[in-house]
């Protein structure tokens, strides 16, 4: 594996998001709502502290107004002879003062009249008996004794009542509460959609990251306005930029590895079809000629029927020599290829497997396909239907493959060829390792930009291939042999 294949790896896992990784957005969101309330409670409670303490202080001054008031009444009905006989007298002149409740008792300390806390809260919601318990003050009272013709008929308790101070504040909380709501409502609407905008480069960021690992190096990213986020996407930028270099360099340099070897190949097997070809024939042709000539001796007796035995075996050998040069050239390059269409080419080739397993089943669909597409393109098509049929037959233990080339888009929806071969055997073992055959298929292929997968599926196996219309390294580098 390549250095830049282990790069792309390492960014590709660091690009694919955590399983349990939550929204980034929801979470500031989340703090922000937090603080609110945390400040509503806050708020809260120093405003129940306030009007508790607001609360005490107006009972306090209450009963500071409403003790002199009764002092004074039971004396002015003490001078004026006459009104006050009994001590049931004394409930017509008291009078009535805000957060109090005025209570008379006779001697016997019976309940005989009541003037209640005169209320400025009209008609509305009570306030809950909890909140209730948290504003009101500890209970206050004053006494003041009843004299009749110098005799204490009772007394008047002045008791401070802070029902009515406890009702304005609680409406005084369910109106600061609505306009809370209402206010956050609006406030965290606003940042949610802020935050959004301000967040968007982390999601062109991420898309970023998705291109980096499909190996889309050519798409920078926009500078968003925001100086730190600019910051990261122009290092972002710059990384790609770097990447997108070195891709280009290896590319070039596997273009050139493979264009080298093939025209090492194209050189020995033109030397194998030039040189030891023709000398081969006309070994054979020399051997024949020599078998007819030595045919009379040996029928006369003059040569010994050794010498026609041996003439026969060495025809022999160079017959099987012959058929050796001629698979050696098939397997170095198809001599047909580039002079017939890629098709007939691959159906030569699936014919040969034909001949040679007669007791297994072959199909190729090849419709679509056109005549060529490169020297380099078109024999790494015709290595992977070898490759993969001749994988199958060693492995499989199958009955039939199926070859299929088309054009078409690959996973990331460019153009290219597509190259399936399958099998009805039993699939890729588990833990099973790749021969050198696939190991150097998989690298041509990568060199020439392309995808390579061999998996087990539904009734056998499949090696499937892409094969990019515009390589990677395109246009060649110069000095690249043509």
């Amino acid at each position: 594996m390549s250095e830049q294949t282990v790069r792309f790896a390492r960014l590709a896992a660091f690009a694919r998001p955590a399983p349990a990784a939550r929204s980034l957005r929801l979470r500031i969101l989340g703090v922000v709502a937090a603080i609110d309330v945390a400040c509503c409670l806050a708020a809260g409670v120093v405003t129940v502290i306030n009007a508790r303490e607001a609360t005490r202080v107006e009972i306090a001054a209450s009963l500071e107004i409403a003790e002199p008031f009764v002092r004074e009444t039971l004396i002015r009905l003490q001078r004026d002879l006459g009104r006050l006989r009994s001590i049931a007298d004394v409930q017509v002149a008291l009078p009535g003062v805000r957060h109090v409740r005025i209570v008379v008792y006779d001697e016997a300390g019976r309940e005989v009249a009541t003037r209640p806390a005169q209320s400025a809260h009209g008609e509305g919601e009570e306030p809950p008996a909890w909140f209730a318990a948290l504003i009101a003050p500890p209970p206050e009272r004053r006494v003041v004794p009843v004299l009749i013709d110098g005799e204490r008929e009772g007394e008047v308790v002045i008791h401070g009542e802070a029902a009515d101070e406890i009702a304005e504040v609680w409406e005084d909380l369910l109106s600061l509460a609505a306009l809370f709501v209402t206010l956050n409502a609006l406030g965290l609407a606003v940042f949610a959609a802020a935050l959004a905008r301000v967040l968007a480069p982390l999601g062109a960021l991420a898309q970023g990251l998705s291109d980096l690992e499909r190996r889309r190096l050519d798409r920078p990213l926009p500078t968003p306005a925001s100086r730190e986020l600019a910051a990261l996407t122009e290092r972002f930028n710059r990384l790609a930029e770097a990447l997108g270099a070195e891709r280009a360099t290896n590319a070039r340099l596997s273009w050139r590895m493979i264009t080298l070897q093939d025209d090492e190949r194209r050189r020995i097997a033109k030397e194998l079809h030039d040189e030891l070809g023709p000398g081969l024939f006309g070994l054979r042709a020399n051997l024949a000629s020599l078998e007819r000539a030595v045919a009379p001796g040996v029928a006369a007796g003059a040569l010994k029927p050794e010498a026609g035995e041996r003439i026969a075996t060495v025809i022999e050998l160079s017959e099987r020599l012959s058929g050796a040069n001629v698979r050696l050239l098939r397997s170095l390059r198809p001599i047909a290829l580039g002079e017939a269409p890629l098709a007939d080419v691959v159906r030569g080739l699936i014919a040969d497997f034909e001949r040679l397993h007669p007791d297994r089943a072959f199909a190729l669909d090849a419709e679509g396909l056109k005549a060529g597409y490169g020297e380099v393109v078109d024999l790494t098509v015709y290595r992977c239907v070898q490759e993969g049929v001749t994988n199958a037959l060693r492995h499989a233990a199958c009955s039939r493959v199926d070859v299929r080339l088309s054009e078409g888009p690959d996973a990331d929806g460019e153009p290219a060829v597509l190259i399936s071969v399958r099998d009805d055997g039993a699939g890729v073992a588990d833990g099973a390792r790749e021969g050198f055959g696939l190991v150097g298929l998989g690298e041509r292929v990568q060199a020439l930009g392309g995808r390579f997968r061999l998996h087990s599926r539904f009734g056998g196996a499949a090696l499937e291939v892409a094969l990019p219309l515009v390589p990677v390294a395109s246009p060649r580098p110069q000095g690249c042999p043509s």
